[in-house]
């Protein structure tokens, strides 16, 4: 069978209205599907609320005579058969019912149970579809974030080749220190802009708590910190920057491994700078 198969037989299971082959076919299918077994559970749940819709059935007459009988004698101590010296007042015995009202009833409380088998049905699925959406929200928020970086990348590509082809641009090579000996740099700047770029390639991956930092080293001045940045897989970085003032003449530029949100001063090994002069 197929898998709507067997949901369209999950209904008249919980009735226990399936022929034998059936329902052992059913069962052996339940075994193996986890979806099916609690769609089974909810519409079982259902039927039970059935039994609170019944009306309580009334004892016929001689029941209750029985019982008055029994009492009488429980509480006089006469003999059964006795005639009681006491008057009774009979109560008003209700009217039996005949089998149209009972057939009616009986529709009514299958109508009932099927209104509510549907609501469990209809409540399982729409929970299921809000699953589905959320799980689309999040792959689609995924997406967007992963388009607007992309979009930022190719914005720094386009900004770093228009300052590589500018006639103002200077370019300055960094070579690897002891610490990273593999990698390798190059920091372009537009001598009457400041605008500038960084592109480094062969840096380690940075520790979850480190980021890498650029530094601005003007001859006979202090360090002054420039953006933190960290490398892709290959060690790659594409950094645009604004260079100070002081450092366009003469400075060294530098690249330091230091805490994640940077430092005001160099603290960690310097991975790349320009040879000082």
């Amino acid at each position: 069978m197929e898998h709507q198969v067997y949901q369209q037989l999950l209904v008249p299971h919980s009735l226990d209205a399936l022929e034998v082959s059936e329902a052992r076919e059913l069962e052996a299918h339940l075994e193996t599907c986890a979806e099916c077994r609690a769609e089974l559970v909810a519409l079982r749940d259902g039927a039970a609320l059935l039994a609170y819709a019944a009306e309580p059935a009334t004892p016929g007459p001689e029941v209750r005579a029985r019982i008055l009988e029994s009492v009488r004698v429980k509480r006089t101590g006469d003999s059964p058969g006795a005639v009681l010296t006491g008057r009774v007042v009979p109560l008003k015995p209700r009217a039996n019912w005949n089998v149209w009202t009972m057939g009616l009833r009986l529709a009514a409380g299958l109508a009932f149970l099927a209104l509510l088998i549907g609501l469990v049905v209809l409540w399982r699925r729409e929970v299921k579809l809000r699953q589905e959406i959320v799980q689309l929200d999040h792959q689609l928020n995924n997406q967007q974030h992963e388009l607007a970086r992309d979009r930022d990348m190719l914005a720094r590509q386009r900004e770093a080749l228009a300052l590589l082809n500018s006639p103002d641009a200077k370019r300055l090579e960094l070579a690897g220190s002891q610490t990273a000996q593999n990698a390798r740099g190059s920091f372009v700047y537009d001598q009457k802009t400041g605008k500038a770029v960084l592109l480094a390639d062969g840096l380690p991956a940075t520790p979850a708590d480190k980021a890498y930092e650029l530094w601005f080293i003007p001859k006979g001045h202090s360090p002054v910190p420039g953006r933190i940045f960290t490398v892709d897989s290959s060690g790659h970085a594409l950094l645009p920057e604004q260079m100070p003032v002081d450092a366009m003449q003469n400075a060294v530029i530098a690249i330091t491994l230091e805490p994640k949100r940077g430092s005001a001063v160099p603290t960690g090994a310097i991975y790349l700078s320009t040879p000082s002069s």
